[in-house]
């Protein structure tokens, strides 16, 4: 029951978050994005086995840092530990990242970028490492694949409701869905 109640609040400031993105700028995707723009900062959600936020922040035309946090109460993601592990006792998973995009996609092409950082769960403190690339279909629709040791990896598609909100499906990290704004 208790569970049932916070996922209806999570669905409720999900569509709150919706609602008030529409004065924002350009949407983005759950997982980090290898396209990166300067100046132009995006939060998100994401939801499956738990739930997760996330913030990312342009530095410069080719660098961002992002920062998420989660909990995912069945440990469905990087939860080889005993039964008895104390080191980070509750559910959360905390971590950051910085991202350097190495291939700028014009004319069709995809964006490439490197992610390093280090995240937190009851396993302990792991560093997060590897690649993203990002490739917009169309106008509406983009596909990323994040090759990445820690909870920024997954494979997903990205579609744009609208220029400041984007819906995501796939399998990643960060969720099976998620919802995105750019501020």
């Amino acid at each position: 029951m208790k569970l049932l109640r916070f996922r209806r609040a999570i669905a409720l400031l999900l569509a709150i978050v919706a609602a008030l993105a529409v004065s924002f700028g350009a949407a983005n995707a759950s997982i980090p994005d290898a396209d990166i723009r300067s100046s132009s900062n995006q939060a998100g959600f994401g939801a499956f086995d738990g739930v997760y936020g996330h913030v990312e922040f342009g530095i410069s035309g080719r660098s961002a840092i992002g920062a998420y946090a989660g909990t995912d109460p069945n440990d469905l993601y990087f939860g080889n530990f005993g039964s008895g592990d104390q080191r980070f006792n509750s559910d959360l998973l905390v971590g950051g990242h910085y991202m350097v995009q190495l291939v700028e996609g014009v004319e069709g092409n995809p964006n490439v970028a490197l992610i390093a950082g280090a995240f937190a769960n009851r396993a302990g403190l792991r560093p997060e490492f590897g690649f993203a690339l990002s490739y917009p279909f169309s106008e509406r629709w983009v596909g990323r694949l994040n090759a990445v040791y820690g909870p920024s990896w997954g494979l997903e598609a990205g579609y744009n409701f609208s220029p400041t909100v984007q819906g995501t499906f796939g399998v990643t990290g960060m969720g099976l869905v998620g919802l995105n704004i750019r501020f």
